[in-house]
């Protein structure tokens, strides 16, 4: 038998808070050179780590926002 998950509470600026750390991974992710690539696919065993990482933070972000209500001005995932 599956637990149902957890409902988390947030305080609004608190998730606002955790989108806006988000994009700032995304954007160092997608700015990041091949050295950190390289280092984050050979300890993640993920190629290319960066876009995959990139991509899930954009779309948690997205997510959160979504659930905030908030304007999504800085998402960089295709809708």
């Amino acid at each position: 038998m599956t637990n149902p998950p957890a409902v988390i509470h947030l305080h609004r600026d608190q998730a606002a808070s955790l989108v806006r750390l988000l994009r700032e991974l995304e954007r160092f992710l997608e700015e990041c050179g091949e050295t950190v690539e390289a280092a984050m696919a050979t300890h993640f065993g993920l190629d290319p780590a960066s876009e995959a990482f990139s991509a899930a933070f954009s779309l948690h972000a997205d997510t959160i926002e979504s659930a905030l209500g908030t304007e999504n001005t800085t998402s960089r995932t295709p809708t």
